[in-house]
């Protein structure tokens, strides 16, 4: 089952991760979950216990009497409360499951609600991690109890250092274009403001600002670019007809492009793919998240309207890819201006964000707001030649905020 926050759900998630930076993810109540008080274990609860110790369901026995009972702090509006949570197998078929206990009372005193989304995630507790559960539909506490019981986790001690060169690079007006005469690119503003810095260019997935911090310097407004990240092909029609891992990519483009004239010869593939519902493009391309077996797929239908896997991404290698290239991302706005042959910029304001979650990242996958843009061209056959103008994860520039845990403007 797939849990989609809607919009007031995800700024209240949003406002809990100014102060937790650990993983989460969310369930969402049904009156069959509070009658039995049965949940559904999904991949992504099973992941997250995992991860910090707490429960391996691998090494669990059927039944319920065998599960691992923990007590876990349901964080309130009126504070904190301690309730029993059992995770164990089912014992028939040996199904994933967990139970809240007390669940039926915390409805009947109002503290949930059918259709309520609860918000799993954990935090050390006296040295041990404990799980915590958040109701981000009602009785949501608030930011001092979420302070004081996460703590925060800054970057001030680097951005103290960055800022003071903010603001000379701001005051300066405008600077002459790195690389020097001729059009401007879309990355000469980046590349001018690294060098005004001192960071030479480079492409590593790090942040660019002590590894602490990534700079993303903008001049349009256009879809913001998160990370690149190949995607992998195994077990896909991709890998059936191009048996060279290297070579996947281009064959991608080979089978689901399209001929043009810009590109007269060539197969090209430009487009952006979105969600199931909105996919953004004419080749019949779009994202799924598969939480079943943890990974975002690019699927499609073939001739046969059957649905196929055309691409895929771990979960693993998203998160580590979004969680290194953006522990915190300084977004820069740049204007520009010809003199001569040669472009100046000036770098009008910044904007800080912080502790991307990814649980959120896979949530507005399904809702649109990221999505997936495959850019080059190739040969229709034999050896390939052509472009790949590097395929990126992008999120709307207006919904940016809903990704990170603070957002906040820089007072430069």
């Amino acid at each position: 089952m797939e849990f989609k926050p809607y919009s007031d759900e995800l700024e209240m998630i949003n406002k809990i991760h100014k102060f937790n930076n650990n993983d989460y993810t969310i369930v969402r109540l049904t009156k069959t979950m509070i009658d039995k008080n049965i949940i559904d274990a999904n991949a992504l609860v099973r992941n997250l216990l995992k991860k910090y110790g707490l429960v391996d369901f691998s090494k669990l026995m059927n039944g319920g009497s065998n599960g691992i009972k923990l007590n876990s702090e349901l964080l309130l509006d009126e504070g904190k409360q301690i309730v029993k949570t059992n995770f164990y197998r089912a014992a028939t078929r040996g199904d994933e499951r967990f139970s809240i206990g007390g669940l039926r009372n915390l409805v009947t005193d109002r503290k949930f609600y059918v259709g309520d989304l609860i918000y799993i995630t954990v935090n050390k507790h006296e040295e041990k991690n404990r799980i915590a559960l958040i109701n981000v539909t009602h009785n949501i506490p608030n930011e001092e109890f979420l302070s004081q019981y996460f703590g925060i986790d800054i970057i001030e001690d680097s951005l103290s250092r960055l800022i003071p060169k903010l603001k000379m690079i701001f005051e300066a007006g405008y600077h002459k274009n790195i690389k020097g005469i001729g059009k401007i690119a879309p990355k000469d503003a980046g590349d001018t403001f690294e060098a005004l810095l001192g960071i030479k260019t480079n492409n590593k997935p790090i942040a660019d600002f002590e590894e602490l911090i990534e700079l993303k310097v903008k001049r349009l407004k256009t879809l913001s670019t998160l990370f690149t990240l190949r995607p992998r092909f195994d077990g896909t029609p991709v890998a059936e007809y191009e048996p060279k891992d290297r070579s996947r990519v281009s064959a991608f483009t080979r089978l689901y492009g399209y001929e043009t004239d810009k590109h007269a010869g060539y197969k090209s593939l430009y487009v952006t793919i979105g969600s199931e519902d909105a996919p953004q493009n004419t080749q019949g391309l779009y994202l799924f998240v598969n939480e079943d077996i943890s990974r975002v797929e690019i699927r499609r239908s073939d001739e046969n309207n059957k649905i196929e896997v055309v691409a895929y991404w771990n979960f693993k290698d998203l998160e580590k890819e979004l969680i290194r290239k953006h522990p915190a991302t300084l977004w820069i706005k740049a204007e520009d201006r010809m003199v001569g042959n040669q472009a100046e910029f000036r770098y009008t304001n910044a904007i800080l964000t912080r502790s991307p979650q990814f649980m959120t990242f896979l949530s507005l996958i399904k809702i649109g707001i990221i999505t997936y843009d495959w850019r080059g061209y190739t040969t229709p056959s034999g050896k390939y030649s052509g472009k790949n103008h590097g395929n990126a994860w992008r999120i709307k520039d207006r919904q940016r905020n809903l990704l990170f845990g603070e957002f906040e403007e820089v007072n430069i």
